[in-house]
């Protein structure tokens, strides 16, 4: 427990105050510990999000610059599965 030592209690209430006192400080790191892994959650999506149009569209692009269709529309003849689809 954050190497304290346990103190001693002179009183049943005095040890549960103790207790009651710690359990919502650890309550409160807990929380704040939760809404940033949210926070870093939420922007990770939206980070991944961007990154995938960015390469969708650099794929595209490329395709394009070499005059070739658009991956979406090739089909492997042979197994009739796109290859990829953006």
């Amino acid at each position: 427990m954050d190497g304290e030592d346990i103190p001693d209690f002179s009183s049943l209430k005095e040890e549960t105050a103790y207790w009651k006192e710690l359990s919502l400080k650890y309550k409160q790191s807990f929380q704040e510990a939760r809404d940033e892994l949210v926070e870093f959650q939420e922007g990770s999506r939206e980070l991944e999000a961007e990154l995938e149009a960015q390469l969708v569209q650099g794929g595209c692009m490329q395709w394009r610059l070499l005059g070739l269709p658009s991956p979406g529309t090739l089909r492997d003849i042979n197994t009739g599965y796109f290859l990829f689809s953006p």
